[in-house]
């Protein structure tokens, strides 16, 4: 299967799982527990439908909507995602650059792999930060001072994530952050990945110093 062979989300999915080593791809597509809330945040998408506007002329398709008070060309943004340089080596970098071809809001984790200053230098289109509230107030202070300084348009704090989940997937595939080699993570992959974690390629770096 490869990329061409993609028509839906769930031919991605197929793919990811071919192509990533296993703990990696269920940190990224599994949840916590017995993963109830997960399936039903994605069975409620089937509730949704999309109503047309029927006998209307389409020479000039418009889009665009305004999310945060900033106008956006495409009616969704990209969400932020942790340590997205983990399943592939642009990471952040390629997200920013597809946020900006499409005119849309870049989400920016904390967790990130790509400093925010780089985003910043990166592109120009509004940019979301997503805030995890810390017991280090010093490094609160200076996460939210550099990506104003970056000229982060938005700031998303995140209240939900009190303690960590118990992700029982990764207890079972052995998936830690960062990640170390076992048994069941084993693959040259897996090693070139941990490899990259131990020289600092790879550590989250959206709130660490430049």
């Amino acid at each position: 299967m490869k990329l061409n062979d993609c028509y839906n989300f769930n031919d991605f999915r197929k793919l990811a799982k071919k192509k990533l080593p296993s703990p990696i791809f269920h940190y990224i597509d599994g949840a916590a527990d017995d993963e109830i809330t997960y399936a039903r945040n994605s069975s409620s998408f089937d509730d949704v439908d999309l109503v047309p506007n029927v006998l209307r002329g389409v020479a000039d398709v418009d889009l665009s909507t305004t999310i945060f008070g900033k106008k956006l060309d495409l009616p969704f943004y990209l969400a932020p995602t942790a340590l997205q340089r983990l399943f592939h080596y642009d990471g952040e970098r390629a997200v920013g650059k597809a946020a900006k071809k499409f005119n849309t809001m870049f989400g920016v984790s904390a967790l990130a792999t790509v400093s925010v200053e780089e985003i910043s230098s990166m592109i120009d289109t509004p940019k979301m930060f997503q805030f995890y509230f810390h017991k280090d107030r010093g490094l609160n202070d200076s996460c939210l001072e550099r990506a104003k300084a970056a000229k982060f348009d938005v700031m998303a704090l995140t209240v939900d994530t009190i303690t960590g989940g118990n992700r029982e997937r990764d207890l079972r595939t052995g998936f830690t952050s960062p990640p170390k080699l076992t048994l069941s993570s084993l693959s040259p992959t897996a090693s070139t990945i941990s490899a990259s974690w131990s020289n600092g390629d790879l550590e989250p770096s959206s709130c660490l110093p430049p």
